[in-house]
């Protein structure tokens, strides 16, 4: 019998294509040209635990923590999903209240759920044409914060899937005038402490607690990442042992060492990003001048409190052209080998890291042209349609509705239904339904069109069955 995954991740691997998904390593990672094998060793005396570190990881969560300019650092193994656990739950306990972004990632749901916490959700203005939220609304943010003085901490997702950056200096000042903690999950801005040019990052614009991946964007393994620490009212212990309750108790050191190397390799080729910023910038320039494409950026009205876009993110709209951008995707894997984060109906994602390569970047821009122009224009654009988004529908909280006995139905028939297991599309891992939210005649739209354009809801069965509350349950009444 052949073994099954390998076989098939060294036929993808065969391919040879130009990646511009995660992780950011791109498959170009070397520690020393030593074999990875060699350092996955035990956390005996000699070479400390990640858990309860003395010697070696100490000194390099110290390190990591002056690069980041943080007060504590902290290796994950679990990923960015663990460390946004660990923070929430460092900060609140059973039945507190938490201020929550409404574009926040499935693992602060679960969070909330597995904690019992009551989530109050911030506004963000979403933009239909463009199928992207813009920043928090901080007008909001500083009424809900005022409103619900019992909060224990605000989350913020900062940047978005789409790249972007929210006002965090803001937000920060309004939290802490309100005694509140900042939690910003930065899973997709690990980056930014490395390059002058990119946006600030959530802890110079004095966030307490920021959870980074460090495979996202940097040359850490998938699953690698840092909490990172900058407020006295929490403690490093509450922080240890949170991370001891949600990762494994044995780390690997080779895993370790690798998100080690990711980092001082970032610190130290930082002018890397020197002629990627240049070939971004060029690019985008051919695409919007000389194309019915539409190469995003901070400049595009999508809504209001945006602070930056996080100009490694690509996000290339198709909505102008008579091709869906899951349609260009196909083209630029088989034809071209070019391989893109994500596409969805209208828009196509990339992932640029400090290990692609100016002459990728210009790959990538020609063939968008190409396609661009075997493409006819669809229609123009009509004046931007907003509508502010907030799970205004959520009627039963979170851990109840995931407690309680449900059924499956087919989600075209679930309007007027309250959820009991999350939907969220992949690989964004933004919620598009939580437990104990009521689905609305929208959300079942949405769900058609994302699965038209052939894309993937994980929640949602090969059957288009879901999981909601039973009728007969008292949340109805």
């Amino acid at each position: 019998m052949k073994p099954p995954i390998y076989n098939g991740l060294m036929k993808y691997i065969s391919k040879h294509r130009i990646q511009f998904t995660s992780p950011g390593h791109k498959g170009r990672v070397r520690i020393k040209g030593e074999s990875l094998c060699r350092f996955d060793v035990s956390g005996l005396d000699e070479t400390d635990q990640v858990l309860n570190p003395k010697s070696i990881v100490l000194e390099s969560e110290k390190a990591v923590a002056n690069i980041f300019g943080a007060d504590k650092s902290f290796y994950l193994t679990g990923g960015a999903t663990c460390g946004i656990y660990a923070a929430i739950a460092s900060v609140c306990k059973v039945g507190d209240k938490i201020i929550v972004d409404s574009e926040c990632d499935k693992s602060v749901i679960n969070a909330i759920t597995h904690l019992a916490l009551i989530p109050i959700f911030i506004k963000r203005s979403y933009n239909k044409k463009y199928d992207i939220c813009g920043g928090i609304n901080t007008e909001e943010l500083e009424y809900l914060t005022e409103r619900h003085r019992d909060a224990k901490a605000v989350l913020i997702t900062s940047p978005t899937y789409y790249g972007v950056c929210a006002n965090i200096k803001k937000a920060s000042e309004i939290c802490h005038s309100k005694n509140m903690l900042l939690i910003v999950d930065e899973a997709l801005g690990a980056h930014f402490r490395f390059y002058e040019k990119f946006p600030q990052t959530a802890l110079e614009c004095g966030a307490d607690i920021v959870v980074h991946s460090l495979s996202k964007t940097l040359g850490g393994f998938t699953g690698s990442g840092l909490l990172h620490l900058s407020t006295s009212l929490v403690s490093e212990d509450e922080v240890r042992q949170q991370l001891a309750f949600y990762q494994g108790g044995s780390s690997s050191f080779a895993f370790i060492c690798a998100s080690e190397n990711a980092i001082f390799y970032a610190f130290k080729n930082s002018k890397k990003y020197v002629p990627l910023l240049k070939e971004l910038k060029r690019g985008k320039e051919i695409i919007n001048h000389n194309t019915d494409l539409l190469w995003f950026d901070a400049d595009f009205n999508i809504g209001s409190d945006i602070s930056e876009v996080d100009p490694t993110r690509i996000v290339i709209n198709f909505s102008k052209v008579d091709i869906s951008a899951g349609d260009a995707a196909t083209l630029l894997i088989n034809k071209y080998g070019i391989e893109p984060e994500t596409a969805d109906k209208d828009n196509l994602v990339f992932s640029v890291s400090l290990y692609n390569t100016p002459t990728e970047i210009r790959k990538l821009v020609n063939s968008c042209i190409s396609i661009a122009k075997i493409a006819s224009s669809r229609y123009s654009l009509e004046d931007e349609e907003f509508e502010t988004i907030r799970r205004k529908s959520v009627k039963v909280l979170p851990y109840k509705a995931f407690n309680c006995d449900g059924e499956k139905i087919n989600y075209e028939i679930s309007e007027g239904r309250l959820c009991r297991r999350m939907l969220y599309k992949y690989p964004h891992g933004t919620p598009l339904i939580i437990p104990g939210e009521k689905i609305t005649s929208d959300h079942i739209e949405k769900i058609r069109s994302i699965l038209k354009y052939g894309g993937s809801i994980s929640g949602l069965d090969d059957n288009g069955n879901i999981e909601v509350l039973g009728l007969g349950d008292s949340f109805y009444v």
